[in-house]
């Protein structure tokens, strides 16, 4: 039976410390440190039912027993937490982004440098079939070396950025590191290579506005002619079987929300091979979309996981090879190989495919793409002195 300690058990960690039990591998949550400790023993949840709840992190992990740790805080939380699990040497699954700010990322680097155990950072996209069937076409030499990427992300969801607590910019850190992070580890890994420079621009031109920061929607004297109200997302949108009177919806128009709406970046590697990324949080519907274009002198390869689609367009012939997925999957079936990789990784020792180098690597672009964007400079991918 494997022990598993959660630092911040929130919605996502605890999807996937259920979602463990679809191997059929025997494990339990054995302890869990969280300031909502009372509600969650509250819900009387039986997946819970052995968990020892403590008042900190440094407890839980002094007390011993534990076989892995997933950590599941808010996200500026995150690289103190796996800071003090790097202590122990324990097996770890980190929630991205892994650090907010240039200090946290030379703090994780340090202290992960050459770490003993397996490392899980929840990368799914990565370990999804389409960027693991990319990948082998391209190693195969189908559309020979990458030479340009251009990707794309319209997030048809993104109003959670600016109604739940993402929306405060200081425990979360902007839109690169919450959702570019996904986009830019996945490209990199089908590259192959480490970015080199890249230049961005963020802004943020629907979202915001000069509304108080602790309004809710319910409250507002604006409740049934705003577009983003529950009664408009009810009447206009078709969302759920009538006005949710009970959300916690807060407004989006707040005059305090520093998150950007739409960004880009533009990065160059290794072997001056150029990437672009986009993306968009408001968007919506059908208009959603998130993939890319992998670019090569024999070929181009386009795929989208929201068609669940990959397309080969052959250069030398004029033909098309396209590729369907069937079934519907969290994160495009990518959580469960996570999932499997945390298991190995405590049981095993076995070495994940989206290891705690991957996600400072990915934070590290990601924070100079903000950099980028705020001062408006070329900036070098490299660990800041």
């Amino acid at each position: 039976m494997l022990n598993v300690g959660i630092i911040g058990y929130g919605g996502r960690v605890s999807s996937m410390a259920k979602a463990l039990g679809m191997f059929g591998i025997p494990y339990r949550v054995a302890a869990i440190t969280d300031p909502r400790a009372a509600e969650i023993q509250a819900a009387n949840d039986p997946f819970l039912e052995d968990t020892i709840y403590y008042d900190s992190a440094e407890a839980m992990l002094a007390a011993g027993g534990l076989d892995g740790v997933m950590i599941g805080t808010r996200c500026h939380l995150h690289t103190d937490m796996a800071c003090l699990v790097a202590q122990y040497k324990l097996p770890l699954f980190l929630e991205k982004p892994v650090a907010t700010t240039f200090d946290q990322i030379k703090r994780l680097d340090a202290a992960f440098r050459n770490y003993p155990a397996p490392t899980v950072v929840s990368f799914p996209l990565r370990l999804t079939v389409h960027i693991q069937t990319i990948k082998e076409m391209i190693e195969a030499g189908t559309i020979g070396q990458i030479e340009q990427v251009v990707a794309f992300n319209d997030v048809p969801y993104g109003d959670v950025y600016f109604y739940h607590w993402y929306r405060n910019y200081e425990l979360m850190g902007g839109l690169f590191l919450q959702k570019a992070t996904h986009d830019l580890d996945y490209i990199t890994y089908v590259m192959g290579q480490k970015p080199k420079q890249l230049c961005a621009m963020k802004a943020l031109l629907v979202y915001g506005g000069d509304k108080p920061h602790d309004l809710r929607c319910v409250d507002c004297d604006e409740f049934e002619t705003c577009s983003e109200s529950p009664f408009n997302l009810f009447y206009e949108r078709f969302q759920g079987m009538q006005v949710n009177m009970q959300s916690e919806r807060m407004c989006v128009f707040s005059k305090e929300i520093r998150n950007e709406d739409i960004s880009s970046v533009i990065i160059e590697y290794e072997d001056g091979a150029q990437v672009s990324y986009t993306q968009n949080v408001f968007a919506r519907n059908a208009a959603g979309q998130r993939g890319a274009r992998f670019y090569g002198y024999e070929g181009t390869i386009f795929f989208d996981w929201y068609e669940n689609v990959i397309k080969v367009f052959k250069h030398r012939t004029p033909a098309v090879d396209t590729i369907t997925f069937t079934g519907e999957m969290p994160h495009f079936g990518g959580d469960r190989e996570l999932c499997l990789d945390f298991l190995h990784a405590m049981r095993d020792g076995t070495p994940s495919r989206s290891p705690i180098e991957a996600g400072v690597l990915s934070a590290l672009t990601c924070l100079w793409a903000r950099e980028s964007a705020e001062t408006r400079c070329y900036c070098d991918v490299v660990m800041p002195s």
